[in-house]
Order: structure tokens, then C-alpha cells, then sequence
């Protein structure tokens, strides 16, 4: 998941817990152990390697191990610089955090090597598209409606400034992502997102009821629909292995199947990309969980000779085989030349 997204909910939950246990620094305490994992994406830019965000992201910082040694450390760090003295307490959320980011990282298709450094297996749930706006929403709304009806003050004022940041966020994201499917830009979904953002806001208002609410009471609500979509997903994820093993099962595949797979798809959680691995190549189908009609999968062959083989053997793509779940190997001769890739 993004760091940004794995920050607001880290933010999202520490905000939720009783104050007696969150402290005064709690808040700081989750939401920047949430992050620091992440922070291995350096490696990328300190390494030689064009592989190392493939070998290093995801790896130590990303494993229990690691949050067993960054735990103490990172608590360490709050208990010394901030004026929360209660070692206890800071470890204790910052253990909280770490595994927060552990948990929405193994939520998404990516790959988490949540064993290193003892084994290098990547962990996949494929709950959640990497980038998934719904995910983010359901974190971030409940703390922008609590510091919205905080007090009857300038609510009006708060809730309006929110509505347009967040609505002009949507224009572009329709903008952006409008082309994608060979479209302009979508007016009438920007409508109704607007439509839905302006419902939220205005809903807490009714009888005042907002404004009798504590920020915690917001958060708690806020994780237990975030709790309900993460539900939804995995029931949906479930469904959509069915269909993939359903094909599987009316194909009678000669070819010895090696994995298969449904990856969530952005925008929606009941679109999926279904996904088998085959000796010859992968069979691939896009669907919603929603359709009754099986979906119709292509094949993509992998080419098989002596140069795909000696390819192999090469230690950058064996790193990136490792890596890849799905891979497809194309051999193709320009001249003299003999190309291979994936």
C-alpha cells in the first residue's frame, strides 16, 4: 500500500484508542512507526543494483523481525526526544504501527518477505489494489469529519474548505485516469462524487449530532467501516478465486499448472484479474465478481528453447523471476542478434 495511506491510518487508529493509552505523544508515535518501514525504498537510490527496489523493498524492515529489532529502537527515539516518558506505552504503539504497515503492504499483490531475513518468500494476500482510493477514504474522512464538527465555530467554514479540496482532488483524478478507458472527462461522475463528498459532511450535522460526538467517537467509527471494506474485499477476493479455479476445472489444462491467482483491480473491489501459470505460458481474464457470465481467458505462450534457457541462468533474471508471479518469456532474433525477455 502507499505510504501516505498506511500513514493516515495509522494516524486514523491511534486516534481511535482511549486516550489514557495513547498518551500525549500517541498519535506521533503510530503514524510515524507506520511509515518508517518504507523507508527502505532508499536502497533503491543507494545501490548499484537496478534491481534493488525489487530485493531490498518489502525485505527486513517489512518482516516480524524487523519490528521486533525497529520496535525498541524507533520507542527509543520518542521516549528520548518527546515528553512522553512511559517507555512501555510508546513501545507498545509503536509495535502497533509497525504491524499496522505490515498488515496493509501483505493486503496487497505485491509481495511481502515477512519471514526475512530467514526466508525470502513474498507474502501475498491480494485483497487490495496497491493504490486504492476506497482504502484511503474510509481512513481518512472520519478525521477530517471529526476536526470538522470539533465545534459549532466555523464548521460550516471547515466542512466547506475540505468538500472543495477533496472534490478538486477528484477532477483530477478523473482527468487522470479518464484516458485509461478512451474516455474524456467524466462530468457526471465528478457530479456524483461531489454529490456523495457534500452527503458526508452534511450527514453529522443533522439535530447537532456532530458536534456531540468526541474525535474518538469519529476514528472508531471510521475503523469499523474501514473493517467492513476490508471485509468486502476478502469476500470478494474468495468469490473471484472461485471463478479462476471454476475455468481451471472446465479446461482440463494439459499443461502442469504451476500457481494461480485473482489480483485486485483499481477502482473497484469486485474487479479482478484472474491469472494461471502454466509449463506453456499464463491464461488471463478480467471480470467483476458481479458478472454471471464466465469470463473468456487469453493464453500467452512462453517461448522454450536453448537461448530462454541459458537466459535463466542469468542472476538478474533470476532476481527478477523470483520476483515475478506471473512471468511470460518472449525469444524474438534481430540479425545476429538473440533477444529474451519477460
Amino acid at each position: 500500500m502507499d505510504t501516505v495511506s498506511t500513514g493516515i491510518g495509522g494516524a486514523l487508529l491511534a486516534k481511535a484508542l482511549p486516550e489514557e493509552w495513547r498518551g500525549p505523544r500517541g498519535v506521533w508515535a503510530v503514524t510515524l512507526a507506520s511509515v518508517v518501514p518504507d523507508a527502505d525504498v532508499f536502497a533503491d537510490f543507494l545501490s548499484n543494483d537496478p534491481l534493488a527496489d525489487l530485493t531490498q523493498h518489502r525485505g527486513f524492515t517489512h518482516s516480524l523481525v524487523g519490528v521486533a529489532v525497529m520496535g525498541p529502537l524507533l520507542a527509543l527515539l520518542l521516549w528520548r526526544f518527546t515528553r512522553d516518558k512511559n517507555y512501555k506505552r510508546l513501545l507498545s504503539l509503536v509495535i502497533y504501527g509497525l504491524l499496522w504497515h505490515l498488515f496493509t503492504d501483505l493486503a496487497t499483490s505485491w509481495g511481502t518477505m515477512v519471514f526475512s531475513p530467514f526466508n525470502r518468500d513474498r507474502v501475498v494476500w491480494d485483497w487490495l489494489f496497491i493504490i486504492d482510493f476506497v482504502f484511503t477514504g474510509t481512513l481518512l474522512l472520519p478525521q477530517l469529519l471529526a476536526w470538522t464538527y470539533r465545534e459549532r465555530a466555523g464548521a460550516l467554514r471547515r466542512g466547506g474548505l475540505l468538500w472543495a479540496l477533496l472534490a478538486a482532488f477528484a477532477a483530477v483524478l478523473i482527468r487522470f485516469i479518464s484516458p485509461f478507458f478512451g474516455a474524456g472527462f467524466q462530468w457526471w461522475l465528478l457530479a456524483v462524487l461531489a454529490g456523495i463528498l457534500a452527503a458526508i459532511f452534511a450527514a453529522p450535522a443533522v439535530r447537532g449530532w456532530g458536534f456531540r460526538q468526541s474525535r474518538a467517537t469519529f476514528c472508531r467509527t471510521g475503523v469499523a467501516v474501514f473493517a467492513a471494506y476490508i471485509g468486502l474485499c476478502v469476500v470478494s477476493h474468495g468469490l473471484a478465486v472461485r471463478q479462476v479455479e471454476g475455468f481451471l476445472s472446465r479446461a482440463e489444462l494439459r499443461p502442469r499448472v504451476e500457481a494461480l491467482a485473482a489480483i485486485p483491480q483499481p477502482l473497484s473491489p469486485f474487479r479482478w484479474s484472474g491469472l494461471i501459470l502454466t509449463s506453456d505460458g499464463v491464461y488471463q481474464a478480467w471480470f467483476s465478481v458481479l458478472d454471471e457470465t464466465p469470463p473468456i481467458y487469453a493464453f500467452f505462450p512462453s517461448d522454450q528453447n536453448a537461448y530462454v534457457a541459458k537466459a535463466r541462468q542469468l542472476p538478474t533474471v533470476q532476481t527478477f523471476l523470483w520476483f515475478a508471479r506471473f512471468p511470460v518469456a518472449r525469444y524474438r532474433q534481430m540479425g545476429s542478434e538473440h533477444i529474451v525477455d519477460w
